[in-house]
């Protein structure tokens, strides 16, 4: 009779630490709940568009990006604090603030530095038609009559427009190498961007120096730095060099020192010949530039003029 006692209040306990703890858990959990759940939820911003890239993804693995089943990137507009980094000139500069505006208003990249330029460039047209609608002005003159004309270009029609980029693209040369080459990455971009702003900062300070001797030495400085520049660039655009052996098998050399070695000993036509190429290829993408008729009523002139992505002024005067 007692241990029957016993054990009954040995259940009766076990049940009452059930109930408690179902009573805390649920409590946590409400409280979990509750906090996760903003009541201003309904007004955070929702994509605005969706986009497909020039490189269609093709390039990236999964630690660039998440690639969506239809190859469309939900772009969503910018938040003030996107705004207010694109007013920042150091992470404008080290390409910060491009980054973090990539990774707010297009969620499924994550790794924006290793997209291709050309990628970049449509996405920031993207963010920009997103976050203050489809028109972008812009103003050119004439080179003929030397009129402004104001002409209004349309977002859509821009990345509806843009060229496709391949997996890689070949070019057989006059020597009988054959080359590959793949498209800037936007780290190169970077690198090109920042080379130029002390190159710039160079020359300035070039100006005030004492001195033909000292001013040519510190602009020959300057020009090598941006030619060493050029040349690490156009090391990484090429992939693989081919040849056809004594046997008739073609070999490709993949090796970086192997086509540095090449690239620093090979003949000034062949140089310029594979430069040529990579500009063509990184051409690829967004077109950077539209025809425009002159709005002068005296002036028949039609001009190509540049559109100006620089996320410094693209982004600021919108």
């Amino acid at each position: 009779m007692e241990s029957k006692k016993s054990l009954k209040l040995l259940f009766t306990q076990i049940n009452k630490y059930i109930v408690n703890s179902k009573e805390l858990y649920g409590a946590k959990m409400s409280e979990q709940i509750k906090n996760q759940s903003n009541p201003l939820s309904a007004y955070f911003r929702a994509p605005k568009m969706y986009m497909s890239l020039p490189s269609g993804a093709k390039y990236y693995d999964d630690d660039i990006c998440d690639k969506p089943e239809n190859g469309e990137f939900a772009v969503y507009p910018m938040t003030t604090k996107d705004e207010m980094m694109l007013k920042n000139p150091d992470a404008l500069l080290n390409g910060e603030a491009v980054s973090n505006l990539i990774k707010s208003c297009v969620p499924q990249v994550k790794d924006p530095i290793k997209l291709l330029s050309a990628d970049v460039d449509a996405i920031l047209i993207a963010i920009r038609g997103a976050s203050a609608g489809d028109d972008v002005e812009v103003n050119a003159e004439c080179p003929k009559c030397k009129e402004t004309s104001h002409v209004v270009v349309s977002i859509d029609s821009s990345l509806s427009s843009m060229e496709s980029i391949e997996d890689a693209y070949s070019k057989d040369l006059n020597n009988g190498l054959g080359i590959k080459v793949l498209p800037f990455t936007y780290g190169n971009t970077i690198k090109a961007g920042i080379a130029s702003f002390q190159s710039t900062r160079s020359m300035q300070a070039i100006s005030e120096l004492d001195g033909d001797m000292e001013r040519l030495k510190a602009f020959n400085s300057s020009f090598v730095q941006l030619a060493d520049l050029n040349f690490e660039m156009m090391i990484d655009s090429i992939a693989s060099v081919a040849f056809t052996d004594a046997d008739g098998q073609v070999v490709n050399v993949s090796e970086r020192s192997a086509i540095r070695e090449f690239l620093e000993n090979t003949d000034n036509t062949t140089g310029k010949e594979i430069e040529k190429f990579v500009n063509e290829v990184n051409t690829k993408g967004v077109k950077q530039d539209i025809r425009i008729e002159c709005q002068n009523e005296k002036c028949d002139n039609v001009f190509d003029t540049p559109i100006n992505f620089d996320p410094v002024n693209f982004f600021t005067d919108s």
